[in-house]
C-alpha cells in the first residue's frame, strides 16, 4: 500500500522518532512511503530528537541512528514533495508526524484540510501523533465526537520550562476538544495509543513504535498477537 507522510517545515521541526519508527514499521511490511510538507525540500527536525546532538531526549532511538547513517534514507529528508503536488488519491493513508513545528504550519492550514478531507470521504486510514494530532483540527466535522489522543495540554505546560511560554501559536489538545475529539491521554510521556475506527492517533514520541505497529494492523485488517 501507498502512504503518505504530512511533515512540518516550520523551523521549530519534527520529532525524528516519529518519522522514522512508522517509516520502519511500514516499510518493513512493504507498503510505499511519501515524504511531503508543506514547503517541499527539506526538512528540519527538533535536534533534541536527534540521537546524535549533544544533550539529546533521544540518546537510545537506534531506529533513528540507523535512518539517519543510511545516505538514501537521509536523502528524503531533503527532497520532500511539496503539499501542494500530492494528489491524495494515490495513497491508502495518511500518517501525520508529530514534533512542535507541526503546530506551526500544520493548523489552520486550508491544503492540510483539503487532503485529510479525501481521505476522510474515502473510508481510508487517517493517522497522526503527538503535536501532529493538532492537524485533526483542520476537519472539525469529521473528527466530532471520535477517541483520539495526542501531545497532552500537561505535556506541552511542562515543554514551556524548556522552549518557553507560548512557544507555539496552538497547543493539541484545546484544538482537538474543540473541534469536538473525545480526548484522552495518560500520564507526561507515558505510553498511549488510540483507534477510533480508521482514525489512530499517538500520545508523543514514546508512543511511536506502539503507534506504528498499530497502524499496520489497521492496514492488514487484522491483529497477529494471540493472547490466552
Amino acid at each position: 500500500m501507498k502512504i503518505l507522510f504530512i511533515v512540518t517545515s516550520a523551523e521549530l521541526g519534527y520529532w525524528l522518532a516519529e518519522l522514522t519508527r512508522p517509516y520502519w514499521h511500514l516499510t518493513e511490511r512493504g507498503h510505499e512511503i511519501t515524504l511531503a510538507s508543506p514547503k517541499g525540500g527539506n526538512i528540519k527536525h527538533d535536534r533534541l530528537s536527534n540521537p546524535l546532538t549533544e544533550n539529546s531526549w533521544e540518546a537510545n532511538d537506534i531506529v533513528s541512528k540507523g535512518f539517519l547513517s543510511d545516505q538514501s534514507l537521509a536523502a528524503l529528508l531533503e527532497t520532500t514533495k511539496s503539499l501542494d503536488e500530492i494528489n491524495p488519491g494515490d495513497f491508502d493513508a495518511v500518517h501525520v508526524v508529530g514534533g512542535t513545528g507541526a503546530a506551526v504550519d500544520l493548523y489552520p492550514n486550508d491544503r492540510v484540510a483539503a487532503i485529510l478531507e479525501h481521505f476522510w470521504a474515502s473510508n481510508k486510514i487517517v493517522g497522526a501523533i503527538c503535536h501532529g494530532t493538532i492537524a485533526l483540527g483542520n476537519n472539525p466535522d469529521r473528527v466530532q465526537g471520535k477517541h483520539a489522543t495526542g501531545f497532552s495540554l500537561d505535556e506541552d505546560l511542562a515543554a514551556e520550562k524548556l522552549y518557553g511560554k507560548n512557544f507555539i501559536p496552538n497547543y493539541p489538545q484545546p484544538v482537538l476538544e474543540k473541534a469536538g475529539v473525545e480526548f484522552s491521554h495518560v500520564e507526561q510521556w507515558g505510553v498511549r495509543v488510540v483507534t477510533d475506527g480508521k482514525l489512530i492517533t499517538g500520545q508523543n514520541q514514546q508512543s511511536a513504535s506502539e503507534y506504528s505497529l498499530a497502524f499496520n494492523h489497521l492496514l492488514a485488517k487484522q491483529r497477529p498477537v494471540v493472547s490466552f
